[in-house]
């Protein structure tokens, strides 16, 4: 008799357990019954009933991981901003130095400030646009199925 069997398993039970001692049980049958019956599982539609009780967990936490890929996208893309910041201040009063002794100095100051206010505003829609462009990229290769 094979060990993994019903009827091998039944009659393992019925040694160790007192009450199946008391009242015998019919095993044959039991585990006739037991190899015959085959449980129909339909996979696909247990994955999408599972999918949709667990949507709503699913995108809190798909939420919950984009606020902390997008604060470490932010975080990371500050590092070089003082080196960046330093290297233009550089630059712009190396050029107003330059434009100073060729042009009056009220012209000079407009022009390297007006660059000045371009390179802010650069700086501005590069930072504001990392949080946009990591929030429409997806999380994970595999998307929910509807």
């Amino acid at each position: 008799m094979d060990r993994d069997s019903p009827l091998a398993r039944l009659t393992a039970h019925t040694a160790d357990c007192a009450e199946c001692e008391k009242t015998p049980l019919p095993l044959e049958r039991i585990a006739a019954v037991l190899e015959a019956t085959v449980p129909a599982i339909d996979a696909a539609a247990l994955s999408r009933q599972t999918f949709v009780q667990l949507r709503s967990e699913l995108q809190r936490q798909s939420l919950a991981v984009g606020w902390r890929r997008i604060a470490i996208g932010v975080l990371l893309s500050l590092l070089p901003l003082p080196l960046v910041l330093a290297y233009n201040a550089y630059l712009l009063h190396a050029v107003y130095d330059l434009l100073s002794s060729l042009l009056p100095a009220a012209v000079a100051a407009y022009l390297v400030l007006s660059y000045a206010a371009f390179l802010l505003l650069l700086f501005a829609t590069t930072y504001a646009a990392i949080p946009l462009l990591m929030a429409h990229r997806p999380v994970g290769s595999r998307s929910v199925p509807a």
